[in-house]
């Protein structure tokens, strides 16, 4: 099976001005990209930076086309590898990664569609009969709103919850303290700090106080404490607390992840299928976490296209038993599936229609119009 044609597929959803304390969000973003091949089918993948930075995909999409016009994407896990060999000039980390994971995806899907199989067949198989979902959310500018959230999530079923910090440590210690009498028995948290990308993250000795403070309600984890690149700074925290710590999502290389885990920065890898490369350089992330004695969650904050690309591949990685889920409204991802996620009180079932299970058609590309200049933007 070959690529007869590749373009990319920006899509906006208004979200009505969603503000928290990391920036406001005017609008969903997403941009995909989608495969045309010479056996009559398509295939759709997603860059995960998208949700900032969709404007930056189709120039890079139209670079990398004489890479893929009349490229073989049978088997489908030979594709990134193959791009990255030939772009490593210009293609090393970043949204070029991402839509180098998009492309690979969007094979996946492709080949998986050619042959009336889920997308996780053809990673590896079928290694789960379910995945716990954890609600990912938590969004709010006042304590109050994170904890409506939380009590809405606990009475969809879920039993692991991640909310975001507020302005400053001292605020984040009260916000823990709060959600934490609040939790019904037998609900976990998550506190996720919000500092991989922060403008102006937090020293060193405040990340510290809060982590310890976090070591009487034994969280999951407490989520990306420092910027992406102060592995030092991952390093110490981890050294300094006593709960797992977790990073970096934002990473768009496995190099990136294999320097954090030699350093002893996080317990928790938290790589995403549409930003770190695809599925087959996630499963080696998630590979070198749990033979290091470390647990891997991926990271999804996209449309459905990437959330399903993380299913699936989830899916197909042994040891994987955790996989996020976006809660906050987003008709961008029950959009674009075939059939619904199935949901069964906190756990995923798998995926049965072929490929990803996902669709693009002229009706959602008309209703989801791109609104440039909008998107997600970080104070």
């Amino acid at each position: 099976m070959k690529i007869t044609g590749i373009r990319p597929v920006l899509l906006s959803h208004s979200s009505g001005g969603l503000e928290w304390v990391g920036g406001r969000i005017d609008t969903w973003d997403g941009a995909l990209v989608e495969l045309t091949t010479d056996a009559g089918v398509t295939g759709l993948g997603e860059v995960a930076q998208g949700i900032m930075a969709a404007q930056a995909v189709p120039g890079l999409v139209e670079t990398l086309r004489p890479y893929l016009i009349g490229r073989t994407i049978d088997p489908p896990g030979e594709v990134g590898d193959a791009l990255r060999d030939r772009t490593a000039f210009w293609a090393r980390g970043g949204v070029a990664s991402g839509v180098i994971a998009a492309v690979e995806v969007a094979a996946f899907d492709a080949v998986g569609k050619a042959y009336g199989v889920p997308a996780h067949e053809l990673l590896g198989g079928l290694r789960h009969e379910r995945v716990e979902a954890y609600a990912s959310g938590g969004l709010g500018t006042d304590e109050e709103q994170v904890i409506a959230w939380v009590k809405a999530m606990e009475a969809q079923g879920f039993q692991t919850v991640k909310f975001r910090a507020m302005t400053g440590p001292s605020r984040t210690i009260g916000l823990v303290d709060r959600v934490a009498a609040a939790l019904q028995p037998g609900t976990r948290f998550v506190l996720d700090a919000v500092q991989g990308c922060a403008a102006s993250p937090w020293a060193l000795d405040d990340v510290i106080r809060v982590g310890r403070h976090l070591e009487q309600y034994e969280p999951r984890w407490f989520e990306e404490p420092c910027r992406a690149e102060d592995v030092a700074g991952y390093a110490a925290v981890r050294a300094a607390v006593g709960v797992p710590i977790s990073g970096v999502e934002s990473y768009s290389t496995r190099q990136e992840f294999e320097r954090l885990l030699e350093r002893g920065g996080v317990d928790v890898a938290q790589p995403d299928v549409g930003m770190v490369g695809g599925p087959v350089e996630f499963q080696r992330v998630a590979a070198a976490a749990f033979a290091a004695g470390l647990d891997c969650v991926p990271h999804v904050w996209s449309t459905g296209v990437n959330l399903m690309a993380s299913v699936h591949t989830a899916f197909a990685t042994p040891s994987m038993d955790l996989v996020e889920l976006c809660t906050l409204p987003n008709p961008l991802r029950a959009s674009l599936l075939v059939e619904p996620l199935r949901i069964v009180g906190s756990h995923v079932l798998p995926p049965t229609a072929p490929g990803l299970g996902v669709r693009l058609t002229p009706a959602v590309e008309q209703r989801f119009a791109f609104q440039p200049g909008r998107g997600h933007v970080i104070r």
